[in-house]
Order: structure tokens, then sequence, then C-alpha cells
């Protein structure tokens, strides 16, 4: 083409088709397909394309019919080309639709014909259709994802030689189907089993390259038997605390082992964990029947204790710990010497907060400023940091070797309207919670508080270089090794961040960042309580 006597040349089109594919790989497939309208070059591209997807969440039957008629011709050429498949996915409605259901398998059937590799089915909505046998016969896939399906018992063996992952999400199968699935998957390495209904026993044995299993909310299941040795990571989420049966006893290479919602108790752990001598993260969250946790693991590099309600001991022997999370009451807490790069601390109490506890939180503070010089901390409300002057005048500050504290406002929840946040603003002040942390923590480096998901401020203070007060010492330095913050400040660089929108997933998109430098000396404390105007 010439234009004002330069002669233009199309060079994306004249790429390698590989080139072309991984290019258009990084679009969704809506936009794939439209690229066949730009030329016959395109179109050529579009049609060797080996992804396949369609559909979606929010398609209704007429939707669905229309791309399934117009799907099946497509794949019908593909498979009389003897062009392969390596991903077909179909998400489609077909509740009450044996036509699109019939469209749907023949659709399937020349996927299959023409070796796919990855084949994800979901049918929203669908009163969990009986899948066509054939899958379970199909040795060129590496991957495949069910959900929305009612599996029925092979009339063979089930023969998935190539299968590398397996997914089963909404399922309704029970251990007989399940256990033959599995049996004739020789090469699985990932299996997931999510919100499946029927399955009361799952065994897992003499699977060598199984490295990653997760079962999520399967509320049927009582008993859960590992007997492979190489599993690297284990996860078991469940909703509620229903009784159950966790033998891994035999997975001696397990690297990552989680557990939401089981009922555990301190023999199982304590005897447990010894049998795995490479485990590096370790995570239990509501586990409400654990009362003390004792672990001597010299691989583990993280642990995290999240609202396990009974739990009041935490004994831990594990000199390559990095990062260590808690949420719970105040805890008796001991180990031996860490080396912590990320310590976050959440405590809250079912009981009213009085001047004994903070003294023990003050107390805990103190241990772990042992370990980390980086400390998160997190509260459901914004000023309970503040410890009360009265226990200044007695208490030492915690965190004199902390030189990064992060303080966050927890919410539990990612419902919550622009009337909470502020009516928490509104009894919320960021010199106040500041003048705690830094009383907690004197001459720390940096300090940000995060608070209620929608401001952010970051704060880099500089002190003077003699810190210690040689003058007339105000009442407020007078129970501190060093004067305090008030009255050593040099300055103090501020970062305020606000979020304005709401993402499609839900995060809080950061969209205004605005800066400030105040100087220190008399009215610090003023221009820094000026910031919660802000808020």
């Amino acid at each position: 083409m010439m234009r004002s006597g330069v002669l233009e040349v199309d060079g994306i089109s004249t790429l390698p088709e590989p080139i072309l594919h991984h290019i258009l790989s990084f679009l969704p497939f809506k936009e794939v397909a439209q690229t066949c309208l730009l030329s016959k070059r395109w179109k050529q591209v579009w049609q060797t394309f080996p992804d396949v997807e369609v559909g979606g969440m929010f398609t209704n039957p007429r939707k669905s019919k229309e791309i399934l008629t117009s799907l099946e011709p497509a794949l019908l050429n593909r498979q009389r080309k003897m062009i392969s498949i390596k991903k077909f996915s179909l998400e489609l409605d077909l509740i009450n639709s044996p036509e699109n259901a019939s469209l749907a398998g023949r659709c399937l059937g020349l996927a299959i014909e023409s070796e796919v590799k990855e084949l994800v089915l979901v049918h929203w909505r669908s009163e969990r259709r009986n899948l066509p046998e054939v899958i379970f016969y199909t040795e060129s896939l590496h991957v495949l994802e069910l959900s929305y399906c009612k599996l029925q018992q092979p009339s063979e063996n089930v023969k998935l030689f190539s299968l590398r992952k397996l997914a089963l999400r909404e399922v309704c199968a029970n251990d007989q189907i399940i256990a033959s699935l599995i049996s004739g998957c020789p090469l699985i390495e990932y299996l997931e089993i999510r919100s499946c209904e029927g399955l009361e026993s799952l065994d897992l044995v003499n699977l060598s390259n199984l490295k990653e299993i997760i079962l999520v909310n399967t509320s049927d299941i009582k008993r859960v038997e590992i007997k492979t040795s190489n599993v690297n990571a284990l996860a078991i989420h469940q909703t509620y605390l229903f009784p159950i049966e966790v033998n891994v006893s035999s997975c001696g290479n397990l690297k990552r082992l989680t557990f939401d919602f089981l009922p555990i108790e301190d023999e199982w752990l304590c005897n447990g964990i010894s049998k795995f001598p490479l485990l590096e993260y370790l995570s239990m969250t509501k586990c409400h029947k654990l009362k003390s946790v004792r672990i001597s693991s010299p691989c583990l590099k993280t642990l995290i204790l999240e609202c396990c309600d009974k739990l009041i001991l935490v004994e831990i022997e594990t000199p390559n710990l990095s990062i260590f999370k808690y949420h719970g009451d105040l805890i008796s807490f001991s180990s031996n010497a860490l080396s912590l790069s990320e310590t976050s601390l959440c405590f809250s109490s079912h009981l009213m907060v009085n001047i004994k506890w903070i003294v023990e939180y003050i107390e805990i503070l103190a241990m772990f400023q042992k370990f980390s010089k980086v400390l998160n901390l997190q509260c459901r409300e914004g000023e309970n940091v503040i410890v009360p002057q009265e226990l200044r005048q007695t208490q030492s500050p915690p965190l004199t070797s902390v030189t990064k504290l992060n303080y966050s406002v927890r919410t539990d929840s990612w419902h919550f309207s622009v009337a909470n946040v502020r009516a928490r603003s509104s009894r919320f002040s960021i010199a106040n919670v500041l003048d705690g942390l830094l009383w907690s923590s004197p001459h720390v480096e940096m300090v940000s508080i995060d608070h209620g998901h929608r401001h952010k401020f970051s704060f880099q203070i500089s002190y003077k270089k003699q810190l210690i007060y040689d003058g007339e010492i105000p009442q407020c330095c007078q129970s501190l090794p060093i004067s305090c913050w008030q009255h050593c400040i040099n300055e103090v660089k501020v970062e305020h961040t606000k979020s304005l929108s709401i993402t499609e997933d839900g995060e809080l998109q950061h969209d205004v960042r605005s800066y400030y430098c105040l100087e220190g000396g008399e009215g610090i404390f003023e221009k820094i309580d000026d910031l919660s105007e802000v808020v």
C-alpha cells in the first residue's frame, strides 16, 4: 500500500504461524476469533489456532445453540485437515435443552478426534449431565477439568495414560467412580477435588508422579488416606468443622501443608510434623481443636496460624523460619533464635481489652522484636494500638530494634459500604495511631498505616543525630531510654495513597497519591493530625 509516497509493509502478517499463534495467545479467545476478518492470511492463522474456548457463565440456551451450531463445522474442518487442538474449553448452559446437549456431545467428539491435550468442560446451571464415556479413554489428554457434571462408572478401565492434571469441581461421583478414574491416570501430577457430592472416602496409593493435592469443601468425605511418597503439596480446605480422618504419614517428601477447618488435635500435629522432614510451609486456619502447637522442623520457612480459637501455646524450634503470621488471642510463645524476614501479628480478644491484656500485649511484642526487624501489625479498630499514657510511665517500649513497622486496620469482609468506612474514619486519628506506634517502636525509620482498604499513609522519618535528650526532660520522655518521637524528629516525608474504585475482582484500585514533607519541632503532632482531614 502506498501512502504519501511511502510503501507500507504489514510485517506482522508475514511472521511464521507459530509466532502469530503465540501473539494471539495473549488475547481473549473472542478477540482471537475476530482476527479471521482481517485478511485471508489471518483467517488461515485463526483456523489453525491451537486453542478453542467457547461460551461462558452468562450464555443462555439460545446463545448456546448459536455457539454450538457455528462451532461444529469449524471443528469438523479441523478434523478433516488433521489440525490438532491443544486446548478445548466448553462452558455452556445446557439446562432443559436436549438439542444443545447433543450438539455439545458432537463438538466434544470432534475435539477428541483432533487429539486434544487439554479439556475443560463446564455446564453452567445444568442438572449435572452425564459425561460421554469416550472422555475416559482419550489417551491424548494431559489436562482434564470437569465442572457441574455427573460421573458414572465406566464400562471399561479408564485409559487416561497421558493425563497430568485432573480437576473435579461441583462433580457428582461416588468413591468407586473416583477410584476408577484416578487409577487410570498413572502419570497424574496434580489432583483437585472441589465441592463434590457423593465422595466419602479417598485413597491415593502408589501414584509415584503425584505432586500436589487440593481438597476443597468436600463435606461428604469422612476419610483421606494418601500413600504416595512423592507428594510435596497438600491442601485441605473445609467450610465447617466436619469430622474427617486424615492419614498422610507416608508423604515423607511433603513440603507444603495447608489445613482449613480441620479437626486436628495436638497429638496428631506433634506426631505428624515429625514425619515431614522437608516441610517448608505450614498453614493452619480455624483448626478449633488445637490447643498447643509444638513444632520442631529444621526446614520450615513459613508458619501461619489463624483463628484457632482454643490455641494458647506455641513452641517452635525452627531455625530457618523466615515468615510467621498469627491471628488470634494472646498466646504463650517461645522459640529458639529466629531471623524472620516477615512477621505479621493480629491480636484480637473475645474478652474486654483491659490493662492486663495491654500489658501482655506489650510483653509478646517485645519477644517478637528479637526475631524480626520488620513487623506487620493488624487490628480491627484503628486506635487499639495506642498504649494509655499511664502505662507508658511504667512499661518500656517493646520494639526498640524494629526498623520498619506496618500497621493495618483489618476488615474481615470485602463487602463494606462507604458509610461504614466514613464511620470508622470519623474516630480514626492518624496522629494518635502514629503516636502509639512510635511509642512502641521509638526511632523506627519507616511506618505505614493502612486504614480500611481506602487510605494508606507511609511515613519516612529522620531523626536528629543526638537521640539522647540532653536538656530538661519533658514528662513524656521520662520513662524512655531515649527521647520520644515528638522531641527528636528532624523530618517526616509522607505518602498518602487513596483508593477510589473497585475492580471486577473486588480489589480496590489505588488512584490518587499525595506527598507531604513535614519539619520536626514544635507542632509536629498537630501537623500530622491534620492529615486525618483527608481520611
